[in-house]
C-alpha cells in the first residue's frame, strides 16, 4: 500500500512531526535547568545539530562517528543555553524519552519479517 500526501496536509504532518522530535529535547531542556527551554529553540538545535553533522561527514569521513556528539552537545550548549554537564544531562534525558516513544508508539505498528510483500 502506498500512501501519499500533499498540500495542507503534508504541511500539517511534517509540523507534526517536528514537534514530536522536538518535544524531548525541550522537556529534557526544561529538567536540566537550560536558559532558553522553548519548542522552537530545541527544533532549532536539532536542526543546527543535523546541518553539523552533515558538515562533519563531508568533512571529517570516519571521525564523524566521533564528531556528531559533540556537534549535538555543542548545539544543545550554545542554542538552548546549557552548561557542557547540562548538555550532556540533556542529550542522556533525550535519549531515554525517546526510547520510550519508540516503544510505545512504535507497538503500534507492525513490520513483516521479510519485508514488504507486492503482489
Amino acid at each position: 500500500m502506498n500512501l501519499s500526501v500533499s498540500g495542507l496536509p503534508a504541511i500539517l504532518v511534517q509540523v507534526v512531526f517536528i514537534v514530536l522530535l522536538s518535544a524531548p529535547v525541550w522537556v529534557a531542556a526544561k529538567m536540566v535547568g537550560a536558559r532558553h527551554p522553548t519548542l522552537l529553540r530545541a527544533a532549532l538545535s536539532l536542526v543546527v545539530g543535523g546541518l553539523g553533522t552533515l558538515a562533519s561527514v563531508a568533512f571529517g569521513g570516519a571521525f564523524a562517528l566521533f564528531l556528531t556528539p559533540i556537534v549535538f552537545l555543542l548545539s544543545f550548549k550554545y542554542v538552548l543555553g546549557t552548561s557542557v554537564i547540562g548538555s550532556i544531562g540533556l542529550a542522556i534525558i533525550a535519549v531515554v524519552v525517546y526510547a520510550a516513544m519508540v516503544h510505545f508508539i512504535g507497538a503500534a505498528f507492525e513490520v513483516p519479517a521479510h519485508g514488504t510483500t507486492y503482489v
